[in-house]
């Protein structure tokens, strides 16, 4: 037996609960009596046992009607209904719920003599649908989402559910089964009373399976179809050549120097490829065009190209990189076209501020020696000293010592170098740094030269609210000159750094990776404590204060409604202004933002800040919180006590980075290796972060601030292979910050967001053709194992599903409809009315001793 709706049970086991009452009621009148011996009423004794059988026989038939009276009340309310398996068919006179997932993944879009596999699967679904008994329900859900949009609630006609069909289209996604589950189970909540019929039209690719391995899972799959649409074949029957990679190694260009930009393509298939077209583009301009050649079998090729942006009609400027919209695309004459062509938006910097603190500052002197410990990374970053101030450089650098840090220095400053100082200077150096990462900034802090780390410990660390990612330790080894003939050197640990792409080098093997990182002496380091009872106390004051913080802004955002409601309405007291003054000071300690180019620089995928109400999904969020602000190490030293090279952490936006040695003292010999240049690549990485994120991954929402000094903006998006704009509204999207919400980019390509200026007194229609003054892409690329076509085989299906229900439908197989079949869906009528008899038959008992005849005595 089983219920119209998933929570209607209850009612069914209140009536059985409430159905015991009679049964104790009767239990607990029952009388007992005290024998009493009295002659004058033993005449009445045998005219007592002829009528006691009769009223006892009368107390059980009433016990009983009431009991099953409430017990099938109860049933009433749950409405239940039945369901029996079977494999003869359907029964044309019984509706089904057919839920149909269609695959509109890329991969759908493999094309042969006879469409696309995306068209062939809305054949299959069309066909089922015919098939389908009269009254059906139909719920079509795209397994990769839609642009425009999908509810899981079904269609009450095959017409509109054929119309939904027609509208599927292909997008830039992969398909998961996962998604599809969760998708099932909403649409299954609708219509209960039917019975379910789950049939899944898709290529069948291994990656659908990737994130569904759980056999328990599987098992609570209850009789899903799985439709292959795609031919059975061997890896060398898929023939596809796609661009799996476009990137440009730090992520970042300049107007100087050239940048080169690396395509990365991948094969799949039998049959060499000899003559493949790659070009590289942006706009109008070619910057290359390369012809490769492709072995058969599975493998990847890469092609450089080298270019230098100094013909942009825009010129970047310090507080406003340009994003140049790249794109690289091959002429590979294959059945997947849709993956040979990929994106990127490429940010071209320059005059990017750098702040370096360092013994000396400005006052460094290398004819008398005085070279202080960030000269080497300046001269990474800004290779060309004698024009460091020329503005079409990377970076610009600011060479101080600490008594020249304040808020007018740091708040147009990308990255902060500290290297070299034995302490810091005061606690409100300690705090401006930390409020400067807080916006966004990135810090890194270097040992080195008379580094003292118990003064930094206890200035700098604050119980981990300062500026370092973790409490400091004694130092490790001491310098040649100090050790004398017992120095003992040590090494990186190459592990340790192995598997983070930030020390990889495009076309470097690991043997070769492993011989420069092996080059450099160490001779003594400042250790950082990594005991688990650190880390735990770090995590434990972590999420007290993310809780207290996330806490007290929703509170504060909800007392500042409060007050603009009561504002407009002229009722603020003297206890509401005092009150909001006391939120924005306490908003301005937690939240600064004196950072000119983090201001409104935020962009969101529709996540929300505030934490939720329920306990289980507040803590939830909390910890995925805490997880992003615990702190990582990068790099380690090969010392018996695996001393800790790099340590990484957050604090609010930003992020700081300790380096556990020196970059120029005779702590080591990293400066007179290549293995310094590990530090260009972290800081040029570093320095890109700050930069606002222009590429992402197909999604159904971004949310987008527009420049807060521009007011009376018209905003329009176009979309990839789209000629018309679409007009975007512009709303509040995070306190008083304005912004605009793109929806439903699952589309390869590049969307542009213009901003124009609009008279909001004119009348009639704005011109359309004027320069935006706002103009930003956002590019969108799908993941590249998508392009990898060859799907499971059904014996590795069945492998894969064995112990569960799903069955896998060959191309030339038919879709069965048997299944679970529901009976007894207007059960409950027969229930209300067994009901109402019953109660009829207790008045009728209750009655009949004044109803039937009297006996004259």
């Amino acid at each position: 037996m089983s219920f119209l709706s998933l929570t209607a049970w209850q009612f069914a086991a209140a009536g059985a609960l409430f159905a015991t009452g009679p049964v104790i009621i009767h239990l607990l009148n029952r009388r007992r009596y005290r024998v009493v011996q009295w002659a004058a009423m033993d005449f009445l004794k045998e005219a007592m046992q002829r009528n006691r059988k009769m009223l006892q026989l009368r107390d059980i038939i009433l016990l009983v009607m009431r009991t099953i009276a409430v017990f099938l009340f109860g049933l009433v309310l749950a409405r239940p209904f039945f369901a029996r398996g079977g494999n003869s068919g359907v029964d044309e006179r019984q509706p089904l719920h057919a839920i149909l997932v269609v695959d509109n993944s890329l991969s759908m879009g493999y094309e042969g003599l006879d469409g696309t596999l995306l068209d062939k699967a809305k054949d299959r679904a069309r066909r089922l649908i015919d098939q389908l008994p009269t009254g059906s329900k139909i719920s079509v859900l795209p397994a990769c989402g839609s642009r425009e949009g999908y509810s899981p609630d079904p269609y009450d006609t095959k017409d509109a559910a054929l119309e939904a069909i027609g509208k599927l289209e292909l997008v830039d996604r992969s398909a998961s089964m996962l998604r599809a589950v969760n998708d099932v189970q909403r649409a299954s909540e609708s219509s209960p009373e039917l019975a379910k019929r789950v049939v899944v039209f898709s290529d069948q690719q291994g990656t659908n399976w990737r994130d569904l391995r759980s056999a328990e899972t599987l098992k609570k799959l209850q009789d899903w179809q799985l439709v292959a649409v795609a031919p059975a074949g061997t890896a060398a029957d898929w023939e596809n050549t796609w661009i799996a990679d476009l990137r440009v190694q730090d992520g970042l260009a300049d107007i100087e120097t050239p940048t080169t930009i690396q395509v990365v393509l991948q094969h799949q298939g039998g049959v060499a490829r000899q003559d493949i077209q790659v070009k590289l583009s942006y706009g109008d301009t070619v910057i290359g065009e390369r012809t490769v050649a492709i072995e058969p079998g599975s493998g990847s090729k890469e092609v450089e190209f080298e270019y230098v942006f100094n013909t942009l009609t825009e010129v970047p400027e310090p507080d406003r990189p340009i994003f140049v919209a790249l794109k690289a695309e091959i002429q590979a004459n294959d059945a997947l076209a849709a993956d040979n062509e990929r994106f990127l938006a490429l940010p071209i910097v320059a005059g990017l501020p750098v702040v370096f603190v360092d013994q000396f500052g400005s006052a460094e002197d290398p004819g008398r020696n005085q070279l202080g410990e960030t000269r080497h990374l300046r001269k990474l970053l800004a290779p060309k000293t004698s024009r460091s101030d020329a503005p079409r450089q990377l970076v610009k650098v600011r060479h101080l010592t600490q008594n020249e840090l304040d808020q007018e220095v740091l708040k147009d400053a990308r990255l902060v170098v500290l290297a070299g100082l034995k302490e810091p200077q005061s606690e409100e150096v300690v705090s401006l740094l930390r409020d400067y990462v807080r916006q966004g900034g990135r810090l890194v802090i270097a040992a080195g030269a008379d580094f003292d780390p118990a003064r930094w410990q206890e200035l700098a660390w604050q119980g981990g609210d300062g500026i370092l990612p973790l409490p400091l330790l004694e130092t490790v080894g001491e310098v040649p000159e100090v050790a004398g003939a017992n120095t003992r050197p040590f090494f990186i640990s190459f592990e340790s750094l192995s598997g983070d792409e930030l020390f990889q080098l495009s076309s470097i093997s690991e043997t070769e990776l492993r011989d420069l990182y092996s080059e450099p002496f160490f001779f003594k380091a400042v250790g950082s404590d990594t005991s688990a009872d650190t880390t735990a106390q770090l995590a434990a004051a972590a999420r007290k204060n993310l809780e207290e913080e996330l806490t007290f802004v929703q509170a504060a955002a909800k007392r500042r409604e409060e007050f603009t409601t009561k504002q407009a309405a002229g009722e603020i007291t003297s206890a509401d202004q005092e009150s909001q003054e006391q939120d924005e000071a306490k908003l301005a300690e937690l939240q600064p933002r004196w950072l000119t180019w983090a201001t409104g620089n935020s962009v969101s995928t529709g996540g929300d800040e505030a934490l939720p109400d329920d306990p289980a999904l507040r803590a939830q969020r909390v910890d995925s919180l805490l997880q992003q602000q615990l702190p990582r190490i990068l790099a380690r030293f090969d010392d018996p006590a695996q001393t800790p090279f790099l340590v990484a952490g957050k604090r609010g936006q930003g992020e700081i980075l300790f380096v556990g040695t020196g970059l120029l003292s005779s702590w080591n010999t990293l400066p007179k290796t290549n293995a310094i240049l590990m530090f260009d690549r972290l800081l040029r990485n570093m320095t890109r972060s700050t930069l606002t994120r222009r590429n992402y991954q197909p999604l159904e929402q971004l949310t987008l601030p527009v420049p807060s000094n521009e007011h009376d903006l018209a905003v329009t998006l176009t979309r990839p292979r789209q000629l018309d704009p679409e007009s975007l509204d512009i709303g509040f999207i995070s306190g008083d910050l304005r912004g605009i919400t793109l929806h439903g980019l699952y589309q390869r390509g590049v969307y542009r967001v213009a901003g124009y200026r609009h008279d909001p007194n004119a009348e009639g229609p704005q011109p359309t053709d004027a320069k935006p003054v706002w103009d930003i892409p956002i590019v969108v690329n799908g993941e590249a194992d998508e392009s990898e076509l060859q799907p499971i085989t059904r014996e590795k299906f069945e492998e894969l599903t064995a112990g569960s229900s799903l069955r896998w439908v060959e191309p030339g197989e038919d879709i069965s409809l048997a299944g679970a079949a529901i009976r007894g869906q207007t059960s409950w009528w027969y229930l209300a009315l067994a009901v109402l008899l019953l109660l009829l038959a207790e008045m009728v008992v209750l009655s009949w001793p004044a109803l039937r005849p009297q006996v004259a005595v």
